[in-house]
């Protein structure tokens, strides 16, 4: 029960501070610039889109509460603190070039050789011109090996496959590449150009390497990380005890 209460007050107090803050940048916004002012309106739509799911689920984790309101806060604190403004982290400061992919007709044998060789577990599955048309990862094949009773080589990987794919731009802001894994649930996101076409994949482990990084680069990904860890952690609300 004192724990209960401890986490309690913990949420109400990062709320508390997530509405002064927000109440102070609504005071302060006529002092800055247009692309700050664009990024506060931004946080705004962020905090209402929280303030909505707080209010519809009571069983969401408290862990994620927390992180996502002292993410907001500090985003915020850092909008309208005195400093030249930076560019906010692409998807294109973080994404690794190099890049395998496997075909829908390919084994499950190929696939899992490419991700050895390659070092990665997830492949995004591609047709011929290099259009994403899903993502194969390693707990995949193994459930397949598992529950089909097949060698490798004999199943492919269409039959495997997440067909609903999640992809990005390079352009994207970091942010919002965050946003979405954790709102998705994803752990690695496929990278296209303006044709649709595969050029890269960003990973969990390439933002905490960011996060991690002594550069301009790594301060949003070090404010977003828990908040985005928790999200991708939570169990899908079906799954939660009624």
């Amino acid at each position: 029960m004192v724990a209960t209460s401890q986490v309690t007050h913990e949420i109400n107090q990062v709320l508390r501070e997530l509405v002064a803050a927000r109440d102070d940048a609504r005071v302060r916004a006529h002092l800055l610039g247009v692309e700050a002012r664009e990024r506060l309106s931004d946080l705004e739509l962020e905090i209402e889109n929280f303030e909505r799911k707080l209010a519809a689920r009571g069983d969401w984790i408290a862990e994620h509460v927390i992180a996502t309101a002292r993410g907001l806060t500090h985003a915020i604190g850092d909008l309208i603190a005195s400093k030249p403004e930076q560019e906010p982290a692409r998807v294109r400061d973080v994404m690794s070039h190099e890049l395998r992919t496997c075909f829908p007709s390919d084994s499950l044998n190929t696939a899992a050789q490419q991700m050895w060789e390659g070092d990665c577990g997830a492949l995004p599955v591609v047709d011929h011109d290099g259009h994403a048309l899903g993502m194969l990862t390693d707990r995949d094949i193994c459930m397949a090996a598992y529950t089909r009773g097949l060698a490798l080589g004999e199943i492919a990987v269409s039959s495997v496959m997440s067909a609903h794919v999640f992809s990005c731009r390079p352009s994207d802001s970091l942010r919002s590449l965050m946003s979405a894994m954790s709102g998705h649930q994803v752990r690695r996101v496929p990278v296209v150009d303006e044709a649709d076409k595969v050029i890269g994949i960003v990973s969990l482990a390439d933002i905490a390497r960011l996060a991690q990084a002594p550069t301009v680069l790594s301060h949003e990904a070090r404010i977003w990380v828990p908040g985005m860890l928790a999200g991708i952690s939570a169990k899908p609300a079906s799954q939660q005890p009624s």
